[in-house]
């Protein structure tokens, strides 16, 4: 089995969640260690994928009052609120390209197999969803073959960033609709359940299928000193999130 630390994190500003995962991707790369962090967000807040354009966010009135991050991964923006938020940082081999297709099996897979085994039936989206010419603002209004569908509604989706020998993969599970995105419905129209008690049984999941043994820690003081640089230097700075 392998060792895996799990950080479960009280809710957080968006800049702080964004510097903590990218502190622990560089983490990963350095000590050779894999890490499961569980995270919320202490007030509703936008997120824009890394090649967004940040005047975009002036067409979705809806979250224009919250504040906004701009994300070291791709995508589209997502309206972080009532929701459960994760994050897996793996080290890789130097110069490895490519998304890792067997993360993304692994945790939307473990996903869908819980909520199934408590009556939803979700699935993975496949092939049979046409990539659209002109993507959404909002990555739950687009579609990959990974994400997380209940009755055509995406309800879970992740996107993965690598970088000097290690991967992150972060990604959002809907669990109620959000004034601040409110044509995006939640999974409590299925499936009534708290990001605490879906953070439990998931971790469960994970850790049985993909043969973990998840060691609860909280996160050390190496971490924190460079997630506050991060944070800095980056996610709270405007030089980043104006970037584009």
């Amino acid at each position: 089995m392998k060792d895996v630390l799990l950080f479960v994190d009280p809710p957080q500003p968006g800049s702080w969640n964004m510097a903590v995962d990218e502190a622990l991707m560089q983490w990963s790369a350095s000590h050779g260690q894999h890490a499961l962090r569980f995270y919320q967000w202490s007030e509703p807040t936008l997120s824009l994928g890394y090649f967004q354009a940040h005047q975009d966010r002036q067409t979705h009135a809806a979250s224009l009052r919250s504040p906004w991050v701009r994300r070291a991964s791709g995508g589209g923006a997502i309206m972080h609120d009532a929701e459960l938020t994760y994050s897996y940082s793996m080290p890789v081999p130097q110069g490895q390209a490519g998304h890792n297709t067997e993360l993304y099996d692994a945790f939307h897979g473990t996903l869908i197999d819980l909520l199934q085994a408590s009556g939803v039936a979700a699935q993975f989206a496949g092939d049979d969803h046409a990539q659209q010419q002109q993507q959404p603002f909002l990555c739950f209004q687009r579609r990959t073959w990974a994400d997380v569908l209940v009755e055509g509604h995406k309800i879970a989706g992740s996107a993965q960033r690598k970088q000097r020998g290690a991967l992150l993969q972060h990604g959002s599970v809907l669990l109620r609709q959000s004034t601040s995105a409110p044509e995006l419905p939640g999974l409590d129209q299925w499936l009534e359940l708290s990001p605490e008690t879906l953070a439990d049984s998931w971790q469960q999941v994970i850790a049985k299928t993909l043969q973990l043994r998840l060691i609860p820690a909280t996160l050390p003081a190496e971490i924190l000193s460079q997630a506050r640089v991060i944070e800095s230097e980056k996610f709270a700075s405007p030089t980043w999130n104006q970037r584009r």
